[in-house]
């Protein structure tokens, strides 16, 4: 008789997809229904994605017979585009979704190369056929809004391999099928979910970027070619609406008003989330196609007359850019947040070397109130009107100088922005200078590096051009005056730049072809210094005052202006050109490498 205490162990419930699958694993020879009845079954992601994470790279290539078979049975329910039964609807779309998690995951073993991921799918004799017939089955299901979702998730995963666009040879098979026009014409089409158009965009931007530096690329081409109206709209809406979104994170952690506690600042380091890597396509519009520019033109342009008796409630792709960009700058702690400050300071140079941009912002209808970030000291001032849009360049650019004055300064970055608009300077001239103290503080480390005498030039040149032309775009005499006041404050910081600048120019050796700046660049901030120091120093004495007020050293600048006499420069005004080939080149990879990893890592989740 058994013991009361004895408890019969029932066996563990196992669900059948998780027996199948692991039938699959293990080798087993598989019937010939099989298939059919593995794919009716509900997914288990989980399961797929811990079977293939416990096998090594070796025992996957020996799995290859059982995972070719998954592959071709995969294939096959996504070939049948007329799909009538509930049933067969099922396993098309459950084909679907185990394509994705299956090479989502061959792809994360750190071993397994492209070429051994063919070789587990299709073999190699066999890729060219079967990855060809891939591409058009995911191309007619794009087409089509029942699978679209799912479809182009698979489409994302397959492009983006392990994260690495450009060395996954599948690639190869997107370029020989182009979808560019397919793509292209859901955009067009109403009523389109906006996820969808998120991930149309984004695969938009992965393949127009594989290798395009290599080799022509026609999805690059569609997208630099295109002059379609609608599909451009779509893609200006989606941008204003993500660009809001992604800055309302920054809101939701941390509404400006608050003090950032250390919790705080730990979640803001996860931000921006991942949508952040649609920048990329976003830069490739506005870089490469002229017809997206008229297009987003003329699209604020509607916004503007529609919105003109309620300005505030006008938003805009570009007023929700700089927006965004505002709270991306005060919140740039992590080296993948500095490549996305560095992606907008592009995007905001090459809309600055627009005309047709220049022109719209220049026009009085085209004002807005827009929300810039107030998260950090030291914070600009609180404006709730609507004013000129170079006004909120200008505090954008005022916003990542403010807050990212480090001690590795990012050069590359510094060098992106020309400060030619007219603003109220006074915001500007002290923080200006304030650079100029770190350049002078860290000189030792600073000048070790390649870019420095190209960026120290660039930046000295801002205070060449508007001590040269101040009077034809300052508003008043106060701007030119502080402008002079915060020059003759910073004297011993120019003295220091420009002996190192005479210095490096006596020791540089001929082969040397590094960009030169010269001693004479310093020539008319010298001429300032020493022009009005003996005034101040007269005055001082004469009052008997060893410390005068700003407002005193202002009106003696005032005083003795006009016996100033500047020295004439040449080419301040000259510019040459945003070229992203070949000085960005690594730039960009890099960029997509980043963006990529960031926006499959939803799916990744997802999927796993």
């Amino acid at each position: 008789m058994l013991s009361m205490n004895n408890t019969i162990k029932r066996p563990e419930f196992k669900e059948k997809f998780v027996e199948l699958s692991q039938d699959v694993f293990k080798g087993s020879t598989l019937s010939s229904t099989f298939w059919d009845n593995y794919l009716i079954l509900p997914v288990n992601a989980t399961c797929i994605t811990q079977l293939i994470q416990s096998k090594s790279e070796e025992s996957l290539l020996d799995l290859q017979p059982n995972l070719s078979g998954l592959f071709l049975a995969c294939l096959e329910k996504l070939e049948c585009i007329t799909t009538s039964s509930m049933s067969e609807k099922t396993r098309q779309k459950n084909a679907v979704i185990i394509l994705t998690i299956v090479i989502r995951n061959l792809f994360s073993k750190k071993r397994l190369s492209h070429f051994n991921i063919i070789s587990i799918l299709t073999g190699l004799d066999k890729a060219e056929t079967l990855f060809s017939k891939l591409v058009k089955s995911i191309q007619l299901h794009i087409e089509q809004s029942d699978l679209r979702s799912t479809v182009l998730q698979l489409a994302l995963v397959l492009s983006a391999g392990s994260d690495n666009v450009n060395q996954n040879g599948l690639n190869g098979y997107f370029m020989t099928n182009d979808m560019s026009v397919t793509l292209f014409k859901v955009l067009a089409e109403k009523d389109v979910d906006e996820n969808d158009i998120r991930d149309i965009v984004m695969l938009l931007g992965m393949l127009s970027n594989y290798n395009k530096y290599e080799s022509r690329n026609p999805y690059l081409s569609y997208l630099t070619k295109c002059k379609q109206t609608k599909p451009f709209e779509t893609m200006i809406d989606m941008y204003t609406s993500t660009l809001t979104s992604l800055r309302g994170r920054y809101i939701q952690l941390n509404d400006d008003e608050e003090t950032l506690s250390k919790s705080l600042v730990t979640y803001m380091s996860r931000c921006p989330s991942a949508q952040t890597a649609l920048l990329l396509p976003l830069y490739d519009l506005i870089n490469t196609n002229p017809f997206f520019i008229h297009t987003l033109v003329n699209t604020c342009t509607k916004l503007d007359v529609e919105y003109k008796d309620d300005p505030q409630s006008k938003v805009t792709l570009i007023t929700s850019l700089f927006s965004f960009a505002s709270y991306l700058f005060q919140n740039n702690r992590t080296d993948r947040t500095n490549i996305y400050s560095r992606l907008i300071l592009t995007i905001f140079l090459r809309l600055t070397e627009e005309i047709s941009i220049m022109n719209y912002i220049a026009k009085e209808g085209s004002t807005a109130n827009v929300r810039l970030c107030r998260q950090r000291s030291p914070l600009l001032p609180l404006i709730k009107f609507s004013r000129s849009l170079f006004c909120i360049i200008l505090d954008n650019m005022l916003l990542f100088i403010k807050h990212n004055v480090r001690k590795k300064l990012d050069l590359l970055s510094y060098n992106k922005h020309k400060i030619r608009l007219d603003y109220h300077w006074i915001e500007l001239w002290p923080t200006l200078t304030s650079v100029l103290h770190f350049n002078a503080l860290r000189l030792e480390d600073l000048q070790s590096r390649p870019e420095f005498n190209e960026y120290l030039g660039s930046f000295i040149s801002v205070f060449n051009m508007c001590v040269t032309y101040g009077e034809t775009f300052l508003s008043d005499t106060k701007s030119y005056d502080s402008l002079y006041y915060e020059i003759i404050r910073a004297t011993q910081d120019f003295i220091k730049l420009s002996e190192y600048v005479n210095r490096s120019i006596t020791t540089k050796s001929r082969g040397d072809r590094s960009p030169t700046i010269t001693f004479n660049e310093f020539y008319n901030i010298q001429l300032i210094c020493n022009h009005f120091k003996p005034a101040l120093d007269e005055w001082q004495a004469a009052k008997n005052i060893k410390f005068p007020s700003p407002e005193q050293v202002m009106a003696i600048i005032n005083e003795n202006y006009a016996t100033l006499e500047l020295k004439p420069m040449d080419k301040l005004d000259s510019y040459v050109a945003f070229n992203e080939i070949p000085a960005e080149m690594g730039f960009f990879r890099q960029v997509l490498r980043v963006a990529v990893i960031d926006y499959l890592e939803y799916y990744t989740w997802s999927i796993s």
